[in-house]
């Protein structure tokens, strides 16, 4: 019998709680992993600092603080003042489905007074992020594979002469056609990307490569990890959505993701998009926690569309029943983990036939990197008892084993550092009672590492297993034509066990990898292949979660749903079946997913006869379309009817209710000519949704001349005063008339009333056709003059009327005896204009006293 024992450096981080005491006053330890349970019974002295090598380790600040998740029963409300006062300095928090985290930073020492509080369900080791990124070139196995062009046996094209970033992404999903043709370019919508770092976005920015980038802080004023992948990612959406705004999160934990999602929602973002795994605490379920936090956030926020990468696992994964065979059948000896408590393994797990009863796995460099082993018992009520063992088959020292039987749950995730080289894997039970029971074995080398007998199914993330969310596969784009899969790019269907047992479709979607990106000057640049691009499913996911943007941009009250529909429908069919386990439902294509779009459309429209200066009757028509639909008009002779769509009242035509083409599809329209114009126009009436794409209908009208206008004086025509000792009275007249009508005043006599002298009513002729005419005579001025109202009309018609006024001399002022030329003897004289005075009267008098003759 072969024993196995753990060997280091292989760091067993369990995700479960491990009881180390039985006593009631440690009760408390029964709801502390293991992991934190080591720091909790170090000495001091002992806790690491800065440790963070593997994402299943617990972690040290330099104040040997250990950061850690704390759960809460969700029907409370966060203890977060307990929490504080028992030691924990509170990072970020999240509330959402069953998922009730508080996480932070405490004393190893504080983990009794924190575990103890009544509200506090488990406390864990947060779930770390493992970025999708490509393989890393370090090796020399590598770059020599590189250099023949092949990874993992597929032909790998040289990069295409295009420079441009993303340019045959932008090509093949034919965005650049999109905006073209729409106008929609991502404007009026925000992006936000999760991701690695952003360390160097400002020499991106310099180059005016990106826009300004809102990038958010954590809840813990953490700082985003260092690196530039959420750079290189936030340039390809700009290249395909260049009117996007753009926000970004780096969270390093789930519990940070989940907050993260939160703020760029309040930044405005309705399209999100991610590259990061989060090893799930369940990999058969589709009700794990995590899966419900973000189908909970997904719930609450329905205006979101959410994509994530697939992952880089295929060929690196394996699921399947267990199928037992008998060790001794096979010539295998007798297993046993020490670990297990001494469990002996009779039986060995088969991988799709009796004689395949092992795993090969390769790593082609020394590296860390996450395994997960999982199996389909209920959350939270493990009844199982596999051991996964593994041996280099070089140097058989180099071996050791995990045993499931001691974990609180249904999923193993120990992290290996293991050297380059070929490792025998079996699974192994001590007898067969566990037979038929689905699991599932993954190697996340990210490219580095393959098992001899994969299978699909790899998604290995929690926001990948969580419904509405969109998986991103990825086909090589650096050849510019994008139809073949990448082969480390996860492929489906995914397996589940609960709530029931089901295949689900994955990934969803296919996007262009390959893509240049401009990392000069970042930390970027070491990360990309040799020949300059960016590969994987990261380099995929920007690129289709910027054409839902574009989507977006164009029909803004697209639900995701609906945005989603588009995408999978418009795509460019791949593989055989849509949708299929490697291609989902095809390679995203921006103008594929717009022709599902329906195009809108319009009634016939009737032609019309409207006298100038009025508008038409309500004219009926029905229109049909997407989304929030507008109009537009097209004259023949613009002259006569404008090009417009105008308020009521103005020239153009106006399209009654204002919502019309958004809350109810049957409406009216009536045109109103411009004023001095007659004849026919010939109209095109079109009605277009937000990607620009219309319908229209024709009509014309004809437009004849109003009758002239109409000036009548109602008061004041006829006036006389005496100069000196009297004024004009204001003149009223009223007007008819089509439009607007013009009115001005003449004089016949500029001495007597000047043009300056002469004030139309304001309004008169346009708001009003009830009018004034004030006259101002000149000072001292005498005589007789002719008042002229001229009113016409745009079209040139003309209508007049007219005032007679008299100024009489008024008399003098000046007396006494003077010397002048009119001047008498003694007692004074008559000036000559009072003698004319009475000799005119005298003779009026005569005139009279003969008429009375007579």
């Amino acid at each position: 019998m072969r024993r196995f024992a753990i060997a280091l450096p292989v760091a067993l981080a369990l995700s479960a709680s491990v009881t180390h005491r039985a006593d009631s006053a440690d009760a408390w330890r029964s709801r502390v992993v293991a992991r934190l349970l080591q720091a909790y019974d170090a000495p001091a002295s002992a806790q690491p600092a800065n440790a963070a090598a593997s994402p299943f380790e617990a972690r040290f600040d330099a104040a040997g603080r250990v950061q850690m998740d704390v759960h809460y029963a969700c029907a409370a409300a966060a203890p977060a003042r307990a929490l504080t006062d028992a030691g924990l300095s509170i990072g970020s928090s999240v509330r959402l489905g069953n998922f009730c985290v508080v996480e932070g930073w405490a004393n190893p020492a504080a983990l009794a007074r924190i575990a103890a509080l009544p509200e506090v369900t488990q406390v864990r080791v947060p779930q770390y992020v493992l970025r999708d990124h490509p393989p890393p070139m370090k090796s020399a196995e590598i770059e020599a594979a590189i250099a023949r062009r092949t990874i993992k046996g597929q032909v790998r094209a040289q990069a295409s002469s295009g420079t441009g970033i993303d340019a045959n992404g932008v090509s093949i999903m034919r965005a650049d056609q999109f905006v073209a043709q729409t106008g929609a370019s991502g404007q009026g919508i925000t992006v936000g990307v999760q991701s690695g770092g952003v360390s160097n976005i400002s020499t991106i920015t310099t180059r005016h490569e990106l826009p300004t980038v809102r990038v958010l802080a954590l809840n813990d004023g953490a700082q985003s990890p260092a690196g530039d992948e959420g750079t290189a990612l936030l340039e390809e959406v700009h290249a395909v959505a260049p009117g996007a705004a753009l926000a970004f999160c780096g969270p390093g934990t789930f519990v940070e993701f989940t907050s993260c999602l939160g703020q760029l929602v309040a930044a405005g973002a309705t399209v999100l998009a991610d590259d990061l795994i989060f090893p799930p605490t369940d990999l058969m379920s589709l009700n794990g926690t995590d899966q419900q936090a973000i189908t909970a956030f997904l719930q609450q926020n329905p205006n979101v569309l959410m994509f994530t990468a697939a992952g880089n696992f295929n060929g690196s994964y394996w699921e399947g029943p267990y199928a037992a065979v008998s060790a001794a059948s096979v010539g295998v000896n007798n297993l046993s983990c020490v670990s297990s408590g001494g469990q002996v393994d009779h039986y060995l797990a088969t991988f799709g036939s009796p004689s395949n009863y092992s795993q090969l796995l390769t790593v082609l460099q020394g590296s860390s990197f996450p395994m997960e082993f999982a199996w389909a018992d209920p959350p939270g009520q493990n009844v199982s008892n596999f051991d996964v063992y593994w041996t280099n088959i070089t140097d058989p020292t180099q071996t050791g084993c995990f045993p499931t039987a001691i974990v609180n749950g249904s999923i193993l995730t120990p992290y290996l550092s293991l050297p380059q080289g070929i490792y025998t894997i079996y699974v192994a039970t001590p007898d067969t009672t566990l037979q038929g029971k689905l699991i599932k074995l993954l190697f996340a080398g990210d490219g580095l590492t393959s098992l001899s007998i994969p299978s699909s199914g790899s998604i290995g993330s929690a926001q990948g297993l969580a419904n509405g969310v969109v998986t991103v596969g990825a086909v090589n784009g650096s050849d510019g034509v994008g139809n073949g899969i990448e082969s480390f790019s996860t492929v489906g269907p995914l397996s589940v066990a609960f709530p029931s047992p089901a295949q689900i479709q994955a990934p969803l979607l296919v996007a262009p990898d390959g893509i240049n990106v401009d990392a000069v000057g970042t930390y970027f640049q070491s990360a990309l292949f040799p020949d300059g691009n960016f590969y994987g499913t990261s380099a995929s996911v920007p690129n289709a979660a910027a054409v839902g943007a574009l989507l977006r941009s164009a029909f803004p009250a697209f639900s995701p749903a609906q945005i989603l529909t588009a995408l999978q429908d418009g795509a460019a069919p791949l593989g055989n079946g849509i949708p299929n386990a490697t291609f989902g439902y095809g390679r995203v294509d921006a103008l594929g997913a717009l022709a599902t779009v329906p195009l809108p459309t319009i009634s016939a429209l009737q032609d019309a006869t409207v006298v100038g200066g009025s508008s038409t009757t309500p004219i009926a028509f029905t229109v049909s379309g997407t989304g929030a639909l507008h109009f537009a008009v097209v004259s023949s002779v613009p002259a006569i009817v404008p090009s417009s769509i105008a308020a009521a009242g103005s020239p153009g035509v106006t399209v009654t209710p204002s919502n019309c083409g958004t809350g109810t599809m049957s409406c009216m329209l009536y045109v109103t000519p411009a004023l001095g114009h007659s004849g026919t126009a010939n109209l095109t009436f079109s009605v277009l949704d937000g990607a620009s794409r219309g319908a229209s209908a024709t009509m014309s009208v004809t437009v004849t001349t109003p009758d002239g206008p109409t000036l009548t004086i109602n008061s004041g025509a006829d006036q006389r005063f005496t100069a000196g000792t009297g004024s004009a009275s204001p003149v009223a007249f009223t007007l008819t008339g089509a439009g607007v009508v013009t009115v001005h005043a003449s004089s016949s006599n500029l001495s007597l009333v000047s043009t300056n002298g002469l004030a139309v009513s304001s309004g008169c002729g346009t708001s009003t056709q009830s009018c004034t005419l004030s006259i101002s005579t000149a000072s001292g001025a005498s005589g007789s003059a002719t008042i002229t109202l001229t009113a016409t009309d745009a079209w040139g018609q003309a209508a007049s009327g007219t005032i007679a006024l008299q100024v009489d001399p008024g008399a003098s002022t000046s007396g006494g005896s003077g010397t002048g030329a009119t001047g008498g003897g003694g007692g004074g004289a008559l000036e000559w204009w009072t003698l004319g005075a009475l000799c005119t009267l005298a003779l009026r008098r005569g005139t009279r006293r003969e008429r009375v003759r007579r």
